[in-house]
């Protein structure tokens, strides 16, 4: 509980929510690109079975807008869009490496172009792994559906559904820390940041069941829904990346002697 006290400490202290209102506003400006360049892969993309969730159902129609914007963007598209809109796509991941270097204090900065390149490469590993992943997802609950009772088919989606948020954490933690920082090494962090994700999850699907944004906001209320809902699940990648960043060798906290390590 200490622990998660200093966590929130620092968040607050050291002004790290700032870094996670940054990265909801990259995520934003790298998702329509991200999803141009999925279009390119696999062609036609239908997001009709996110209705199920109630938090998909709710941002359904940005999700199709922008989906719908990308594909017209593919069917017509040049070598210069083409270009641009793979390097709008990194930007999440480029500045999630700059905020872990703000986190852990890194002085060593890597070169931009070097970061530039890997993020563009994460990028495309992303989407293959999106649609391998999508496509076995879609095949499982087939199966599933088919095979087991519905209760039993729904707990294995969601012990798949949390395996995978682990899994993302996990890379994101890793990929944010501008130190070598293994499995072992993110391990903590990265479990935080699932189950703040879960929480959070959990507790915006009740406030969606028992409230009608758009009485509050409007026209807008699906880009308000969404972006409330990114900057919670940032402040839960940020605050898994404060842990790591707490107890590595390395990092600020230790060296003002605000950790001891033995």
């Amino acid at each position: 509980m200490g622990r998660l006290v200093a966590i929130y400490r620092h968040f607050s202290d050291k002004r790290y929510s700032t870094i996670a209102g940054t990265l909801v506003y990259f995520l934003l400006m790298s998702i329509t690109p991200a999803l141009f360049w999925l279009a390119l892969m696999v062609g036609k993309i239908n997001l009709s079975d996110l209705s199920s969730l109630a938090f998909f159902e709710a941002i359904e129609q940005l999700l199709s807008y922008l989906n719908e914007a990308a594909q017209n963007a593919a069917s017509g598209a040049g070598l210069v869009l083409i270009a641009t809109s793979l390097y709008s796509s990194a930007n999440f991941f480029y500045h999630l490496r700059r905020s872990g270097e703000i986190i852990y204090d890194c002085d060593r900065k890597r070169g931009g172009l070097r970061l530039r390149l890997a993020s563009v490469g994460l990028v495309l590993a992303t989407l293959a792994a999106l649609t391998v992943l999508t496509t076995v997802a879609v095949a499982g609950s087939g199966l599933l559906s088919r095979f087991l009772p519905g209760i039993l088919a729904d707990a294995v989606r969601i012990c798949f559904s949390v395996v995978i948020a682990f899994v993302i954490a996990e890379f994101l933690n890793i990929f944010a820390c501008p130190h070598k920082l293994g499995f072992s090494g993110a391990l903590c962090g990265s479990l935080l940041t699932t189950a703040l994700w879960l929480l959070f999850g959990a507790g915006f699907t009740l406030y969606l069941q028992f409230s009608d944004p758009s009485k509050l906001y409007g026209a807008v209320a699906t880009v308000i829904i969404f972006l409330l809902w990114s900057y919670l699940m940032m402040s839960g990648l940020v605050a898994g990346m404060i842990y790591n960043a707490m107890y590595f060798p390395d990092a600020q906290f230790v060296r003002a002697g605000m950790i001891k390590r033995t």
